[in-house]
C-alpha cells in the first residue's frame, strides 16, 4: 500500500491531535487502480518521501517561531493640548 501524499489532522475524544494519512489500497485481482483510504499515521509514514513536505513545513514553522521578538508597550505622549485642558 502506498502513501498518495494527502494528510489531515482529527481530534480524539479525549482532545488530542491525530494525524491522518490517506494510501491506495489495492483492488482484489488487480484491477485498476487502487482505492483511497484514510488511516492514522504510524511513526514510519514519516519516513516515506510522499509526507516530506508536511516534516518541511515543520522546520519551516519552527525556524520562525524562535525568531519571533517580543514587542514591548511604551506609553503613547499625550499632547500638550490634552494635558492643558484635563489639568
Amino acid at each position: 500500500m502506498s502513501l498518495t501524499g494527502r494528510f489531515w489532522f482529527r481530534k480524539s475524544w479525549t482532545g488530542r491531535l491525530v494525524l491522518l494519512v490517506e494510501e491506495e489500497k489495492p483492488r482484489w485481482f488487480g484491477r485498476g487502480a487502487g482505492k483511497p483510504r484514510w488511516r492514522n499515521a504510524r511513526l514510519l509514514d514519516f519516513a516515506e518521501p510522499e509526507l516530506r513536505p508536511l516534516m518541511v513545513m515543520e522546520k519551516h514553522q519552527r525556524a520562525n517561531a524562535g525568531s519571533a521578538q517580543v514587542r514591548t508597550l511604551r506609553p503613547v505622549p499625550v499632547p500638550t493640548e490634552m494635558r492643558s485642558a484635563n489639568g
